[in-house]
């Protein structure tokens, strides 16, 4: 089990996240208010670990998409493998499937290019809103399927 370290919401694009407390889920949809949800697609909520994260800000070459980057919800707690795709997961009142491992990498970035490895390509996982439901830090993170 693992419990939500952090939330972010963006309400312009392009405009960094902020941190918030709790946040509202819609199904099929993502969190109430970001700029970046939306309804019926895939990738309606991106989910990073705390792991993951650190070892971004560890990285001695300037990724190409860390700028860029940063998740809806950060977990704590349970490794990114554990959330394979397809997984039901059950965060505070919500209820998510997991619907896309990895996120994609770029030649031109330089820790491809230097052959090193990226949290972003092993621990983000996109998920669906499956069920409606408020999402508070220090929820717990449970797979039910």
């Amino acid at each position: 089990m693992g419990e939500v370290s952090n939330i972010y919401l963006c309400t312009i694009k392009k405009q960094p996240r902020v941190e918030i407390n709790e946040g509202n889920f819609l199904a099929n949809f993502g969190l109430e208010g970001d700029a970046y949800s939306e309804f019926g697609v895939e990738k309606q909520v991106p989910i990073f670990f705390d792991e993951g994260r650190l070892s971004l800000e560890e990285e001695p070459f300037p990724g190409l998409c860390f700028p860029r980057f940063l998740e809806t919800i950060r977990i704590r707690g349970i490794k990114a493998d554990y959330l394979k795709k397809d997984s039901i997961v059950q965060i505070g009142e919500a209820v998510f499937q997991v619907s896309k491992n990895r996120k994609k990498c770029y030649s031109e970035c330089k820790i491809i290019q230097n052959n090193r490895h990226c949290a972003l390509s092993e621990d983000v996982r996109f998920c669906k809103v499956l069920q409606t439901g408020i999402i508070r830090k220090g929820d717990s993170v449970n797979i039910i399927g």
